[in-house]
């Protein structure tokens, strides 16, 4: 049985303002095309399907057209990350099809969905969406009762602690089926930062009510008279990586395309796992072609402009100048052999870099001025600049006193 692994995709989220909905659809186009031409048997998608709890309308639309499209070829099995409304985006869970089921539910944790290929194989899938402590530290708790009442305490205020009563839940029920004849290979799906893999800058806090990471280790379950789990489709982290830490494949399949510059040397990828009748027996990775490439380049300016590579029309860049003073006209020159660029920022070689922290509020505004580009822009104003700042200055009093 083959199953397609993918999460993050964010839909409607930009990129420092740039709008990534051609980006998006190309990468939809992309995965219909793949499930196709590889034979998929079923896809998983381990959260952060939208990028905000109430989305945008074009962001809905993209995600029905993209499930619709995809369910003709294969069963989808989505659960919700931490930028997910869970409420919203399960809202008409009871009522889809069985070619696609959206988990959103703690509750439902340790209950499978079973799944069967083109081969004849059936694999149990556990979905695990994402898991606010506070949220669900009493819902999960399997701890003995507090003194004086019948519910059990409640979990530790940490993701460790949540998503490890999770993982019991699924181990109980698995051990169960093991016990009972029911060796079909088993996959979990999650939406947490696991310890040991490497986060990027747009993944934005997951830390809300506790402790932000768990180890991978918690999903080494014993299946009892059987074996355990097979693979885990991890979500929440946008770089493609495999996790250490436990016995089991663990894996971030990342995010479908690059949210920040700081996944500018991340190839995107999907995951497609292979499973026969012992459990994971394949991963290979699918690299995404991108229609946008992410850039990061720096240097003086002349030799910025001189040197554009031949996909600057083409990609979104990150440009940093580093002249020592500011060049004139910077970011329309900059933009003018990189028409995507969408960060242009200076950074001169200031003989202190810290000094602008150190400039106090002074009786002079203009001294102060002074002080603030000289310490800021790598030299000092010559004397027609610092005509226009005392000349500025001037009208903010006068103006004042009128």
């Amino acid at each position: 049985m083959r199953i397609l692994h993918t999460s993050d995709w964010h839909l409607g989220r930009t990129l420092h303002g740039a709008d990534l909905g051609d980006d998006v659809d190309a990468f939809l186009d992309w995965l219909v095309g793949l499930v196709e031409a590889r034979g998929v048997d079923a896809i998983l998608i381990s959260g952060d399907l939208y990028d905000r709890s109430v989305p945008p309308l074009d962001a809905v639309a993209r995600l029905d057209s993209a499930l619709a499209r995809l369910t003709r070829l294969a069963p989808v099995v989505a659960t919700s990350g931490n930028h997910d409304g869970p409420v919203r985006l399960g809202a008409l869970s009871g009522f889809l099809r069985d070619e696609v089921r959206i988990v959103t539910d703690p509750a439902s944790i340790g209950s499978p969905i079973e799944l069967t290929g083109a081969d004849g194989l059936g694999v149990l899938v556990y979905p695990v969406p994402y898991l606010e402590p506070d949220a669900v530290r009493y819902l999960l708790s399997d701890l003995d009762p507090v003194p004086g009442s019948d519910a059990p305490a409640p979990l530790g205020r940490s993701h460790e602690a949540v998503l490890g009563a999770a993982c019991r839940r699924i181990g109980a029920d698995l051990a169960e089926r093991r016990a009972h004849g029911d060796l079909r290979p088993a996959i979990a799906m999650v939406h947490a930062f696991l310890t040991g893999a490497a986060p990027s800058d747009s993944e934005r806090d997951i830390q809300v009510g506790g402790v932000a990471s768990a180890p991978a280790g918690l999903f080494d379950l014993d299946g009892g008279a059987g074996p355990g789990l097979s693979y885990v489709a991890a979500g929440h982290l946008h770089r493609p990586q495999d996790v250490p830490g436990a016995r089991v494949p663990v894996r971030y399949c990342g995010s479908p395309l690059a949210y920040s510059f700081s996944e500018a040397d991340a190839a995107k990828s999907v995951t497609l796992v292979d499973v026969g009748p012992s459990g994971c027996v394949d991963v290979t990775v699918e690299e995404i072609p991108v229609l946008h490439p992410v850039r990061v380049v720096e240097g003086p300016i002349e030799a910025l402009l001189a040197e554009a590579p031949d996909d600057a029309p083409g990609a979104y860049y990150s440009v940093t100048v580093t002249d020592p003073a500011r060049p004139e006209r910077m970011v329309p020159r900059i933009r003018g052999a990189y028409p995507r660029a969408l960060v242009v920022q200076h950074r001169g070689s200031a003989a202190d870099p810290d000094a602008a922290r150190r400039i106090v509020r002074a009786q002079d505004p203009v001294a102060t001025t002074r002080d603030f580009f000289a310490a800021t822009g790598g030299r000092g104003l010559d004397d027609d600049e610092l005509a226009v700042v005392q000349d500025a200055w001037t009208t903010i009093r006068t103006g004042a006193r009128a």
